[in-house]
């Protein structure tokens, strides 16, 4: 893996330090948690096939429901990463979209769709992931697709319940099997970076950011009539961001995010229009948004969705990249204009290149 070159003395603000110093901490030592060689293939291939199977399911059963795209970001990063912070919370993996889906159709059901909705949405969802300390940030994605997309059936939470149950008991056999082959070696600072973006964060104060951020793109949602600039993912993703600013892995380089993003749903709208929505469909999506984080050297689950959002549209046309797009570009400036911001109000002081949790 190349290194990327740090600036001899980059700035650091004291109130960065600080908070520097409790994601060390939370940082600290730990054996590796991906896996490495033969077994890391086997892994993605097992994510590309659990999704597969679903999407099979889905078919043969006529339960669309059952097709929830998150499931492509726990399944891709619990098989990869059986020490990970999400394959060691089966339980709030299996439990928590179920929750937030709940509220997500009871929201679909009983208010009309706009500004108002989306925020309450999100803010119960977050609420949600919060109060349970969940890791599982995906679960905020159940909560919102059902509105996005219009979905009120009662039937959905259920579904959400299988295909998690099915993800938590098929990663508990593999972990079984893969942990005992992992080596016993300290984690890498890009795994510990990993597994602190998923974490739960233990403050609050960057909330209300990421309402700002949800308030301004639902006015976009409604000016333009186009749902999918805030596709359901980019909420998870702006909830990792907003919430772990100092150790945004890509901030250094804002255009992989949205160019990444725009890439995948170009790839999964283009096998739905070209082969239906289905298993062929499904395994080209998913490996193709595989392959494209690792050309991009981003480790983001979330942004596997994007790819697997128009299996579930109504009508998925070429809009549906260019929204991605659109939504995409508007979280990497709100949320660089966010760190700077912070930089500004904490002033500033030198810092060593070990201090500045980069890991791009």
């Amino acid at each position: 893996m190349a290194v990327v070159p740090q600036p001899k003395n980059p700035v650091i603000h004291p109130g960065e330090e600080k908070q520097q110093a409790r994601d060390a901490s939370a940082l600290g030592p730990k054996l590796v948690s991906t896996l490495r060689g033969p077994l890391a293939a086997v892994a993605q291939l097992l994510s590309i096939g659990y999704l597969a199977l679903i999407s099979l399911l889905s078919s043969l059963s006529g339960a669309g429901l059952l097709f929830f795209p998150e499931l492509a970001a726990l399944a891709y990063d619990g098989y990869a990463r059986p020490r990970g912070t999400w394959a060691s919370a089966l339980g709030f993996l299996t439990f928590t979209p179920v929750l937030t889906a709940i509220v997500g159709v009871a929201i679909t059901n009983w208010l009309p769709f706009g500004i108002v909705s989306i925020l309450l949405v999100t803010v119960l969802c977050v609420f949600i992931v919060q109060i349970l300390r969940s890791p599982v940030a995906p679960a905020i994605s159940a909560g919102i697709l059902p509105l996005m997309t219009g979905l009120g059936s009662w039937w959905y939470p259920p579904a959400i319940l299988c295909g998690t149950g099915a993800l938590a008991l098929s990663l508990f056999v593999w972990k079984r099997f893969a942990i005992p082959r992992m080596p016993h070696l300290e984690a890498s600072e890009r795994e510990r970076v990993d597994d602190q973006l998923e974490r739960i964060p233990r403050r609050w104060d960057w909330i209300p950011a990421l309402l700002i951020f949800v308030t301004g793109v639902s006015a976009l949602v409604v000016l333009t009539g186009e749902r999918m600039i805030l596709y359901p993912p980019l909420v998870v993703i702006a909830f990792e961001m907003f919430a772990h600013p100092h150790i945004c892995p890509w901030a250094r380089r804002p255009a992989r995010f949205p160019l990444a993003a725009f890439l995948s749903a170009l790839v999964g709208t283009a096998a739905v229009i070209t082969l239906g929505p289905g298993v062929v469909a499904t395994l080209l999506s998913m490996a193709a948004g595989i392959l494209i984080l690792r050309a991009f050297d981003l480790h983001m689950p979330p942004a596997l969705a994007i790819g697997l959002i128009p299996q579930i549209l109504e009508k998925p046309g070429w809009n549906y990249p260019l929204a991605v797009l659109g939504g995409s570009i508007v979280l990497a400036f709100v949320f660089l204009s966010y760190r700077s911001v912070l930089r500004r109000n904490w002033g500033g002081r030198r810092r060593s290149p070990s201090e500045t949790g980069n890991c791009a």
